[in-house]
């Protein structure tokens, strides 16, 4: 390996990088800007990715030739697919997945229309524009895209399988991230008839798969580390903080009245809303699933045998544990949800547009998110945390605010019989 071939590796990691950093800054800000910010970027990257795979490529080892496009761009759509998946939900994942299919049909049908356009015009006119990012073939169109649908879909897929036997987060992450990387190089390189003859289609296949597998490594470390360390600093806070000052802010006085009720139904301790927030909107959320033929869940959480940590560790620490959970709960949940603080060590969540297995997959990500971020947690908190959560659902459950809650209440405390530490959504 020579010094240029370091240099060309270097480049693209930092490339890397560089991409990386820009999809964690932008899904760290998404509640203060959306995330619509984050979807744009990504529906850029699939030009790119084209362009650069279509004809440019660097020597990172000997015999070895990687396009930034493939390695870089396509991990990164990869990266941000699991980013939001993990950190979100599914529906939320399933946005990005819609925007990257669209993005890369409209972009390829696009190219195809420039070049034939591009056919009929004089030599003189396009001797400096490089042919091959407008060659794309009805072939290499459908295999393209209906790859990048396949991958896209089949990481999550893979993920939640893994996640059953692989308990290390990252080997998790990167087990995901290989096989479908491995998918993608092999149906792409076959399908798209890019390559012709055996040998260079070895090559190519070999180079190609070698290089989206280093590059996926770098981002699967780049992932775990931004969840471990980065993502466990956002809060998110309903109140007057995550509001964008600007004119908007100020346009009429019904915003001002909003940001006021906001702070009227704020928990002070942990930034979440308050019971009395609860009593006024759960019936709210009802009627209007009600109208719309929805579902919505609700979860009653308790933090397991909380009267003892106050005993022995002081009231403090009791305090501390609990703006440690609210942190969970608000990393976990996506925006339209809404999480309270019920009393003392309960808290409820208002989740919209759900049925009875999402809420209790939620339930799950928060106890499992608790244990990863406590294991990681700086001082570290004075015992483990475990929780207790029931769950139920509306209409079929409950038709009104007070049957439901008091089902979900009850459910609750039937898992403190069995023993605590569960999730109760029968009974």
């Amino acid at each position: 390996m020579g010094a240029s071939h370091i240099l060309q590796l270097s480049y693209m990691l930092t490339e890397a990088l560089f991409v990386g950093i820009i999809i964690v800054t932008l899904f760290s800000m998404r509640h203060k800007f959306g995330i619509a910010l984050l979807y744009i970027t990504l529906g850029t990257f699939q030009y790119l990715q084209a362009v650069l795979a279509s004809f440019l490529y660097f020597e990172i080892f000997p015999g070895l030739f990687v396009s930034p496009g493939s390695a870089v761009l396509f991990n990164a759509s990869l990266f941000a697919v699991l980013l939001i998946y993990i950190r979100e939900d599914v529906a939320e994942a399933r946005k990005l997945i819609y925007g990257l299919v669209f993005a890369n049909i409209t972009l390829t049908i696009f190219l195809l229309i420039i070049g034939s356009h591009i056919q009929g015009l004089p030599s003189e006119q396009v001797s400096h524009i490089p042919l091959q990012v407008f060659n794309f073939t009805p072939r290499i169109l459908i295999a393209g895209t209906l790859t990048l649908t396949a991958d896209v879909l089949l990481i999550i897929i893979i993920y939640e399988l893994f996640s059953r036997h692989i308990s290390n987060l990252f080997l998790r992450i990167y087990s995901a991230m290989a096989v479908v990387l491995i998918f993608d190089t092999l149906v792409f390189t076959t399908g798209s008839g890019i390559i012709s003859q055996q040998d260079q289609y070895l090559t190519f296949l070999i180079s190609a798969m070698i290089g989206k597998l280093l590059f996926g490594l770098f981002y699967s470390i780049m992932l775990i580390f931004y969840l471990k360390y980065f993502g466990k600093r956002e809060y998110v806070s309903h109140g007057k903080d995550s509001e964008i000052k600007d004119i908007f802010t100020f346009l009429t006085y019904r915003q001002k009245y909003e940001l006021l009720c906001k702070e009227i139904h704020k928990d002070h301790l942990t930034g979440l809303y308050n019971r009395g927030f609860l009593n006024e909107s759960l019936p709210r959320e009802l009627d209007k699933a009600k109208a719309n033929g929805d579902k919505t869940a609700l979860l009653m959480i308790d933090v397991d045998n909380f009267k003892s940590i106050n005993d022995v560790f002081g009231h403090q620490e009791g305090d501390r544990i609990l703006v440690f959970l609210a942190t969970v709960i608000t990393q976990s949940i996506r925006e339209m949800d809404l999480a309270c603080r019920y009393g003392g060590e309960e808290f409820s969540l208002i989740l919209p547009r759900t049925h009875i297995n999402s809420a209790v997959q939620l339930a799950e990500r928060i106890r499992d998110k608790l244990a990863l971020l406590s294991d990681s947690h700086k001082p570290a908190l004075a015992r483990k945390i475990t929780l207790t959560i029931g769950v139920a659902v509306a209409p079929e459950q409950a038709d009104n605010a007070e049957d439901l809650v008091c089902i979900a209440d009850k459910r609750l405390y039937i898992g403190k019989k069995r023993g605590r530490n569960c999730i109760v959504s029968t009974g």
